[in-house]
């Protein structure tokens, strides 16, 4: 379904298409609850969580300082010259759901997401949602079906939010947040394919640019969107240890690693033990910025499926890595549809440098973080 900002309007249904406490060493949908009930004991969970983390505040490490490198061109000021581009975007982003399931890798067309999200959805197998601004993707996916807490981080970024179905949680929130989304299941709209060699539903791919221009056909997307609670900048933050690898390990299994690489100034990713490829490019995804993002997750009780849940509107802690350093620091979401805050310890904004970033949903219990 395809919603507005001011009008929620169903385009004609097409029936062709089917659908990470952390600390630094050690520890640590299709989500809904089906009934009112399960939502109010979700908001609850995460209101007693939060208000553990205020009580048992840790003592704050040496204050990250602020370097001078990067970009000479561009605003705001403040935060040290930067690209245009990364001050505010020049379009409207794409918020795309893809999924990780083992049949689904190597996926296509993350290499050119500015950022990217994975997270747990049910059975423990990640989903990523990726977020175009400045690149398109000729070739996406598989694109899969929605969950609640990637509407509530994909309405941070005000974005046309593509998705092929989802939870009924989910589709309750994007009309709920007035998210602005194309449904490739239910919307009759281009710029959707199904291919041959994968079987469904692991064979839906879109290409963004022809999907910006059927929507284009069809709505009024001026507006250029924002970057959410992201802040880049040239003079970014520089961590005071060092953050030169971080790897995160779920409970069912999963695990992912990043590793930086000096020379090219980026954290290569590594999916259950051998690097993550781009299934055209043959390139190894990578990232400028790697946030690692304790969020507490339970699965619905009574939930057939498995289904899951995320304290999406609550405080907890992050590890942010870049330019080699890590600092760690606090993520804050104050309404579902706010933007995420990420600040030091003593409560500094951090300020990111220009590029990829890719934020690791880690689930507060059964989720190994490591980092040296």
């Amino acid at each position: 379904m395809i919603t507005s900002k001011k009008h929620l309007t169903r385009v004609l249904a097409s029936a062709a298409l089917i659908g990470v406490a952390l600390t630094s060493s050690t520890a640590c949908d299709n989500g809904i609850s089906q009934n009112v009930a399960a939502e109010k004991t979700t908001e609850q969970r995460a209101g007693k969580a939060e208000t553990r983390l205020r009580k048992k505040r840790p003592a704050a490490e040496p204050a990250p300082t602020m370097i001078p490198r990067g970009s000479e061109t561009g605003e705001p000021a403040e935060l040290g010259a930067v690209a245009p581009e990364y001050a505010k975007p020049t379009r409207r982003p794409l918020a795309v759901i893809v999924e990780n399931h083992p049949d689904a890798r190597p996926q296509t067309g993350l290499d050119r997401a500015d950022v990217v999200y994975e997270a747990p959805a049910e059975y423990g197998i990640p989903r990523f949602m990726a977020i175009f601004v400045n690149q398109d993707a000729p070739i996406l996916g598989p694109v899969r079906s929605a969950r609640p807490y990637y509407v509530a981080w994909a309405s941070e970024y005000d974005p046309v939010f593509i998705h092929a179905g989802g939870s009924p949680k989910a589709m309750r929130w994007i009309k709920q947040l007035d998210v602005t989304d194309v449904d490739a299941i239910y919307d009759s709209i281009g710029g959707f394919e199904r291919t041959s060699d994968r079987i469904a539903p692991h064979n839906l791919y879109a290409d963004t640019r022809e999907v910006r221009r059927a929507i284009a056909a069809t709505r009024d997307l001026q507006g250029d969107g924002t970057w959410g609670g992201l802040r880049f900048g040239s003079q970014f933050t520089v961590g005071p240890k060092e953050g030169r690898e971080v790897s995160v390990a779920y409970d069912a299994g999963y695990d992912v690693r990043y590793t930086y690489d000096e020379r090219a100034g980026l954290y290569l990713r590594e999916m259950e033990g051998k690097p993550h490829l781009d299934r055209e490019s043959k390139e190894q995804l990578n990232a400028s910025v790697v946030i690692v993002q304790t969020v507490g997750m339970w699965q619905v009780e009574g939930d057939k499926y498995g289904r899951l849940e995320a304290a999406v509107q609550a405080k907890n802690r992050a590890l942010i890595l870049q330019d080699g350093r890590l600092i760690e620091g606090y993520w804050e979401k104050d309404k579902r549809d706010s933007p995420t805050l990420y600040t030091t310890q003593d409560g500094q904004p951090i300020t990111l440098k220009p590029g990829r970033v890719w934020i690791q949903i880690a689930p507060a219990k059964g989720t190994k973080v490591e980092h040296r």
